[in-house]
């Protein structure tokens, strides 16, 4: 119970170096001069059973004008917490108890906070609490500290070499990998949930079935439960490069995702076939959002998307090279933010340039229809066609929104393309999502690539096509008006 971390020793050393120093001004012992704290209740995001949390931190003020002597810090379950602490730079013994500690006046301490907490034999989280008691000249004040605790299973460069099913009763906790072997299919079942920790990986050389539903879907993400310490709060679930990613590496391999949401990694998808043999992955109702490089990069595959959102991602949403493709109702969208995007959101390739060597990829087929490709650049679409071989690209891109000066490409068919693109009025904007920013998250929310009511996506679908999708991302039909929108979600 009581492990301390490398990172809470340095932490200590640090602050003891810098903040301790002798008091040689005299105490006052007024029963009135009181401590003050930066917060009267110190709350932890969920934690994972047996491992440790990360460090959190609150401030000591004495805002008198004499020094104080704080007879007493301690935990109020003593040695049977969960809890452990360090006050400036002093770590107590196992009783959990601290005496004599001196805070100059006008001045502070720091306080650092980190606990583990037992598996408690449940499949839902258990509620923890204790407090840091304080007595300062008699009187007692306290902060308050909380969590939740989930028991997890654990995989830790685990591979796994027969046929496996996850269920949704506990969630999993991934160290640096989780593998299934050639031949063998993982399964995820409805409301399965997978933690991945920093550059944890799902590698697949066999099959992946993901089996989310609307009311259960899967989830992958990161572990961490915290938020940025920036003004918008933003939680670190949506920030991207938590972890690794998604590698489908087997040629011969069939894949499915349906409802799935895959979230805050460095690659979020990426398979990879041959030449001459095309692995396959259908992609359903699922949402891929805030990526590092790619949100979906597939390679010489055949790609099955519907009514899916593939968006925020620092290199492209999609980047289809070679194979067959088909996207359908779905919504790429790309305001990343977190440094330099580097491509389109869309791109359809045929060949690759490494250095002076040129590599084709030819493109049997890859269709895109009834879909939205939108994002912060002024083209947000590249048909990186090859004009010097006869290497396939039979590509089609018909009745979709797209961020783009128009283009004359024999490949586009009834395209919106964006009218803040294709105007010489100043100031024009194009009104497609809801929100499309992070910014006063708490006003606002987080992205929301739905439909503002205004959006230019709307009723511009092929109603055709729509009447084989009739049910958008979120279950709602979108033939109930006879004008289906663009993408994936109806408004």
């Amino acid at each position: 119970m009581k492990i301390k971390t490398a990172s809470f020793f340095v932490i200590t050393l640090l602050i003891s170096i810098l903040t301790t120093s002798c008091v040689d001004e005299k105490f006052t012992t007024d029963p009135s001069a009181m401590l003050s704290f930066s917060c009267d209740t110190l709350s932890f995001d969920t934690v994972f059973t047996n491992v440790p949390s990360r460090t959190v931190s609150f401030y000591i003020y004495n805002k008198n004008n004499r020094a104080l002597k704080i007879n007493s810090a301690r935990l109020a379950k003593g040695n049977e917490s969960y809890f452990r602490f360090n006050l400036d730079g002093r770590i107590p013994p196992s009783s959990n108890l601290l005496e004599n500690v001196e805070i100059k006046a006008k001045d502070s301490l720091f306080v650092f906070v980190e606990l583990t907490v037992d598996p408690n034999n449940s499949d839902f989280p258990v509620f923890y609490k204790d407090s840091m008691v304080f007595v300062t000249n008699g009187q007692t004040q306290d902060v308050k500290l909380i969590t939740y605790g989930q028991d997890a299973i654990v995989f830790d460069g685990k591979s796994l070499t027969d046929n496996t099913t996850l269920t949704a009763a506990k969630p999993y906790l991934i160290f640096n990998y989780l593998h299934i072997v050639e031949g063998k299919t993982l399964t995820l079942e409805p409301g399965t949930r997978l933690f991945f920790h920093d550059k944890a990986n799902l590698i697949i050389d066999g099959n992946l079935v993901s089996n989310g539903t609307l009311e259960n879907p899967v989830v992958m993400r990161t572990d961490r439960f915290d938020k940025l310490p920036d003004v918008d709060k933003t939680p670190y679930d949506y920030m991207p490069g938590q972890w690794g990613g998604i590698y489908l590496q087997n040629s011969k391999a069939v894949h499915q995702l349906n409802y799935t949401s895959i979230r805050g990694c460095d690659l979020g998808v990426v398979i990879v076939g041959t030449a001459s043999t095309h692995p396959i992955l259908t992609m359903r109702n699922c949402v891929l959002h805030s990526m590092t490089q790619y949100g979906l990069y597939a390679q010489n595959a055949k790609v099955t998307i519907e009514n899916t959102e593939i968006s925020n991602c620092g290199t492209s949403c999609l980047y289809l090279l070679g194979g067959e493709s088909y996207v359908v109702h779905s919504t790429l969208a790309n305001y990343y933010t977190w440094g330099k995007r580097q491509n389109e959101t869309l791109v359809i390739a045929n060949y690759q340039l490494d250095g002076n060597l040129l590599y084709l990829y030819p493109i049997t087929s890859s269709v895109v229809e009834n879909s939205i490709v939108f994002g912060n650049q002024s083209k947000e679409i590249l048909l990186q066609k090859d004009t010097f071989t006869n290497a396939m690209y039979n590509v089609l891109v018909s009745n979709t929104l797209i961020k783009s000066k128009r283009l004359e490409d024999a490949e586009f068919h009834n395209i919106t393309w964006a009218r803040s693109q294709n105007t010489t009025i100043q100031g024009l904007s194009d009104t497609v999502f809801v929100n499309t920013s992070i910014k006063n998250i708490a006003e606002t929310g987080y992205y929301n690539f739905q439909l503002d009511v205004k959006s230019i996506a709307r009723s511009k679908a092929n109603t055709t096509v729509s009447a084989r999708y009739p049910v958008d991302l979120l279950g709602k039909n979108r033939l109930s008006d006879g004008a289906p929108d663009l993408g994936a979600y109806e408004k």
